[in-house]
């Protein structure tokens, strides 16, 4: 219960008690006789009203009452109502016995004020607090996104970099396999151009050798020159001839001797 829920029920007891009080004092004896049945007729004894009456009035209607109408008006969701009691604890009723109002009033507002201060004073700092934890967690998840950001970069480099080096790998590769293959393609054209030539000495040999096969001799007799055996044999005494005839023989000029074996192409 609040402090308001405290003073409307004291103050209505107290108002219920001066009001019974000022009606009693109000009756004359006259008209309390009068009230009791006329003037030769005993005044009827009142009972008077027990405690007990009062007690089950304040505990089964002032009470629920009271209660009702501070869930009503004054109770807020947010406030448990450990808070609330504490809070009503907290909160001194002073009842002014010679029945000014007014000081009561005035310092019952000036509770109501304070509390009220102290209240927004508590939401400030709730709101300041959750304003630095909300500043808080954007910072660490600002951070988090940056972290991340920096080692998805740094992977995209490393990535970039394997990739480069791979490539260069290849190429290197590559130009390795070219080199070779040059190098293959120009000893097997060596290879060639050597079987070639071997194959053209052979040959010239051959030609040689079958020349030398069909080549016939000839045995210088006395008064023979060159230029009349390759007459008689060629029936052409030419330069050419005779050039042909020295090939054969290895022969540097026409001179010949009586018995010399000449070569006839």
């Amino acid at each position: 219960m609040s402090k308001e829920d405290y003073r409307d029920k004291i103050e209505e007891h107290r108002q219920s008690f001066v009001e019974e009080q000022t009606e009693q004092q109000d009756l004359s004896r006259v008209s309390r006789m009068n009230k009791n049945g006329g003037n030769n007729k005993k005044p009827k004894k009142t009972k008077r009203k027990t405690p007990l009456m009062t007690i089950l009035f304040v505990i089964f209607i002032l009470i629920p009452l009271s209660i009702l109408i501070y869930f009503l008006k004054f109770y807020e969701p947010g406030e448990t109502i450990e808070e609330a009691e504490k809070n009503s604890t907290d909160t001194i009723v002073e009842i002014d016995k010679s029945g000014n109002k007014a000081e009561v009033a005035d310092k019952n507002k000036e509770d109501d004020k304070a509390n009220k201060e102290e209240k927004a004073e508590k939401e400030d700092k709730a709101k300041d607090q959750s304003k630095k934890d909300a500043e808080k967690l954007a910072a660490e998840k600002k951070a988090a996104e940056e972290a991340k950001k920096a080692e998805e970069a740094k992977k995209a480099e490393e990535a970039r970099k394997a990739e480069e080096a791979r490539k260069a790998e290849q190429a290197k590769k590559a130009e390795q396999a070219r080199i070779a293959q040059a190098e293959a393609a120009r000893k097997a054209e060596e290879a060639k151009k050597a079987e070639q030539a071997r194959k053209a000495e052979e040959a010239r040999k051959a030609e040689q050798e079958k020349q030398t096969a069909n080549a016939s001799t000839h045995t210088v007799k006395a008064n023979e020159n060159l230029y009349r055996i390759a007459l008689n044999h060629y029936g052409d005494g030419s330069e050419a001839t005779l050039a042909k005839i020295r090939a054969a023989n290895g022969m540097s000029s026409n001179d010949v001797m009586v018995g010399q074996v000449i070569k006839l192409p």
